[in-house]
């Protein structure tokens, strides 16, 4: 569905914990569609984030495109502040070195006077986000440690049979604290530790160990546990080789000022979605996010505020589906 409301009456009819990916190319606030004092815009960006926040499932991914690298480097900040790790940084190398006259011929932009005294600025920059599963910045919030249920069921198993992690670690052969961080998260011995699962060796070793009297713990399948932890991960279908400078064209033939590639955002969407999965864009413009997402069978919610610009993605949309 394409909405045409202010991003954030928008945002506020979405359902929260129902979005898997977020695309938002905002306003840059260099007087194209937006111009406002540093702060306001920085206010004003911080709200849409908790929105996108809320609205995300936990292990969603949060892309954001900018112009200006020291805005989004702020914006980062405010993503990760709520958890959700920085994964990537991309640059958006939109005319992959061409010259100026170059340029001019693949996308009408003009030339440069030869008095110019600076390189071009020919990028734009994206961060990509997503909940690592760190217990890190995450202690406060609602939705908790995103592996919470593995490491209970497994730190509950470890409390039944009667084991403390150090006799674990001993009994085991460790000599590092490797098996604190099957049952635990947060400080281990004064220092912070990421949860991991353990490997089937592993889980088969705690096994023997727990049930060594005829016990009867940990008897869910290594093979179930594995799947469970996948599906808890954010999403990354691995493209091979994938530098992050991207090196596509921009957009041509758009009546919008500032229209996104295709290519672009079948990247974005093919490799941090899933078919099936909820996309959305709250600053559609020209409706690129809709377009792509519908043609890789993902589901999806746009909105713009330009009324304009909402009847252009449907149209756009209504002659895809002609052919």
């Amino acid at each position: 569905m394409v909405y045409n409301l202010d991003a954030l009456d928008f945002l506020a009819q979405v359902e929260s914990e129902s979005v898997n990916l977020a695309f938002l190319d905002p306003p840059y606030n260099i007087g194209v569609f937006c111009r406002m004092p540093p702060d306001e815009y920085l206010a004003w960006c911080g709200e849409w984030i908790r929105e996108i926040d809320r609205v995300l499932v936990p292990n969603g991914a949060f892309w954001v495109c900018h112009k200006e690298p020291e805005t989004l480097v702020d914006l980062s900040r405010m993503i990760a502040a709520l958890g959700r790790g920085r994964v990537n940084w991309v640059t958006w190398d939109k005319y992959n070195g061409a010259s100026a006259g170059e340029q001019y011929v693949m996308n009408k932009t003009k030339l440069h006077p030869q008095g110019k005294r600076s390189f071009d600025q020919d990028a734009e920059y994206l961060i990509y986000h997503a909940d690592e599963g760190e217990w890190t910045a995450q202690c406060d919030r609602e939705r908790g440690f995103i592996f919470e249920p593995l490491r209970a069921y497994l730190d509950g198993e470890r409390r039944r049979a009667g084991f403390s992690i150090s006799e674990v670690r001993d009994r085991l052969g460790f000599s590092g604290n490797m098996p604190y961080h099957w049952f635990a998260v947060g400080l281990i011995h004064g220092k912070s530790s990421q949860w991991q699962l353990p490997t089937q060796e592993h889980y088969e070793a705690l096994r023997q160990l727990f049930n060594r009297d005829g016990g009867e713990y940990l008897k869910r399948e290594y093979d179930y546990l594995r799947r469970e932890y996948e599906s808890l991960r954010y999403t990354f279908n691995n493209p091979g080789k994938v530098s992050s400078v991207w090196q596509i064209p921009p957009a041509t033939n758009s009546p919008h000022k500032t229209p996104k590639p295709e290519r672009l955002l079948r990247r974005i969407i093919e490799t941090t979605s899933n078919p099936g999965d909820v996309v959305l864009d709250p600053f559609c413009g020209s409706g690129t996010t809709a377009v792509v997402a519908d043609r890789l069978g993902r589901r999806w919610l746009c909105n713009d505020i330009d009324e304009r610009w909402c009847n252009y993605t449907r149209e756009r949309l209504r002659q895809m589906q002609m052919f």
